[in-house]
């Protein structure tokens, strides 16, 4: 089992997904399991670019909660890819490191969100490639094992890995 199969499974067991699957659902479970109410807010796309957010989302890490901003283009499964990706981040545990920068949030962001008093802007560029593929693969895995039917006792694999 690699390092990166062995991080996702334990994050996908954190929280388990809800039968029959709900995003507002799983949304709470993952802020009731973090302590921390989590919040969406669409925003204009090219916001996002102007902070390298190709993925069109990023996380905003608030002293006692957590918002996720995302593309308002974004609609049905591509909004909820972006969405489970930055709640990937958050499972993977990657903005808990001391040595991640305290960003600022982007002006014209923070003009469309004013009231947000933000202690760290995470995007693509805070986390490096090899986080960003890990919050991928989750977001991926995620959504591939939410559509699928339950079974007891099945883990959290990576395509193309047999028992």
């Amino acid at each position: 089992m690699t390092s990166m199969e062995a991080r996702l499974g334990d994050a996908a067991r954190t929280v388990p997904l809800p039968s029959p699957w709900n995003l507002n659902a799983y949304l709470a479970d993952v802020a009731a399991h973090r302590g921390r109410s989590i919040s969406l807010h669409p925003v204009p796309g090219e916001i996002l670019a102007e902070k390298g957010c190709r993925g069109k989302g990023l996380w905003v890490a608030r002293k006692h909660d957590d918002i996720i901003v995302y593309d308002a283009d974004a609609t049905g499964r591509n909004a909820d890819h972006i969405i489970l990706h930055e709640v990937g981040h958050m499972l993977l545990g990657h903005g808990k490191e001391d040595t991640e920068p305290n960003t600022p949030m982007p002006p014209t962001l923070a003009a469309l969100l004013p009231s947000f008093s933000a202690q760290r802007v995470l995007g693509r560029i805070e986390f490096g490639a090899d986080r960003e593929q890990e919050a991928e693969v989750f977001a991926d895995m995620t959504m591939v094992y939410a559509t699928l039917p339950r079974k007891q006792g099945r883990g959290f694999r990576l395509f193309g890995r047999g028992r």
